[in-house]
């Protein structure tokens, strides 16, 4: 299954988190830390959704691995990482989308994981395009081939337990709600 965003980042947007790249790296690192444990929250509230925990196990791990990747690169450039994460407007524009039905409410947290990191690798690949930085330009073009993965594995974990047509559906809902939000928010040096 294939997501196509419904807002496309301009490559201006890129050009202005270069010269803001340390406020963006701290962004990044948050960000990776949130999806570790936006992962260890599913496992912990659904322990009999057996056919999903190793993976989102795994991508757990994967986020705090690009996490320590983030935070060596802000340790060389001075930088230290906040105490406390910085409210996302991103998130609370799409959190009225998440139903309460305990089992609904799955289905969109998984499509809504897919959905926020097909944001990121849009916007990792613009960023690899336009600095001139060779630690962040390989940085970043790395990355985004790796988050490309967990946005299918997202996909495929709903599908174990939802049939294909109710995740396509439901994506294609979240898709034009996380468009909607993402085109009204102000530029910022954030991944969202």
């Amino acid at each position: 299954m294939e997501i196509k965003l419904k807002y496309d980042t301009p490559a201006e947007w890129a050009k202005q988190v270069v010269e803001n790249i340390d406020v963006f790296l701290q962004d990044h690192a948050d960000a990776e830390r949130k999806v570790a444990n936006m992962c260890l929250s599913l496992i912990a509230k659904y322990p009999d959704k057996r056919d999903i925990i190793a993976d989102l196990n795994q991508i757990a791990v994967e986020e705090l691995l690009h996490f320590k990747q983030v935070y060596d690169i802000m340790y060389k450039r001075g930088l230290t990482i906040d105490s406390e994460f910085k409210k996302d407007p991103y998130m609370k524009g799409l959190s009225s989308i998440i139903r309460e039905d305990t089992q609904k409410r799955l289905l969109d947290r998984l499509i809504l994981a897919s959905v926020a990191e097909m944001r990121g690798v849009e916007r990792f690949k613009l960023i690899s395009e336009v600095t001139e930085d060779k630690e962040l330009k390989k940085f970043y073009s790395n990355l985004y081939l790796q988050e490309k993965e967990h946005v299918d594995i997202f996909l495929q974990l709903a599908e174990r337990y939802f049939s294909t047509e109710e995740v396509e559906s439901r994506l294609e809902e979240i898709l034009i709600k996380e468009g909607e939000v993402i085109e009204y928010l102000p530029w910022r040096p954030a991944i969202h």
